[in-house]
């Protein structure tokens, strides 16, 4: 690609990402019924019983702020999480699973292999690397000339 036509595939390249995002968003939300996409993240990083802090599901959820704190009200509102005072440092809060948010997990899981959409993964996981290291690159510091 010379010169000239490189902001034009990088326009391209950024339309694709973002519809590719939508469309997964979108045909992981038809599956998930009532629940949204963010309580499936937010119960993924916490299924493993351990507590997380809300920043670390802040990275799940790509929610911030009032966002994220509202979200977190629902689903304890739901009794999908409950959150607990970190016991090492008590200025943070940390958000675990309930039983039912386990379960909960397990269903939106089911439906979505049902569906097919876990084979997107199933690849050993080769777009999602591609994806990681197209996010390193624009993260990295820019080259300077």
């Amino acid at each position: 690609m010379d010169d000239s036509t490189a902001p034009a595939g990088l326009e391209e390249l950024a339309r694709l990402v973002r519809r590719a995002s939508q469309e997964l968003d979108r045909a992981i939300a038809a599956c998930l019924g009532d629940m949204s996409v963010a309580n499936w993240h937010v119960l993924g990083a916490v299924a493993d019983g351990v507590g997380r802090p809300m920043s670390h599901l802040a990275e799940a959820t790509l929610l911030t702020g009032a966002s994220l704190t509202r979200l977190i009200d629902a689903m304890i509102s739901d009794n999908l999480v409950h959150r607990k005072v970190d016991d090492t440092d008590r200025r943070r809060v940390l958000v675990f699973p309930t039983r039912r948010g386990l379960l909960a997990y397990q269903v939106m899981n089911r439906a979505l292999a049902e569906r097919g959409l876990d084979a997107l993964a199933a690849d050993h996981g080769r777009m999602a690397r591609s994806l990681a290291a197209m996010v390193d690159i624009l993260h990295a510091e820019p080259a300077t000339t």
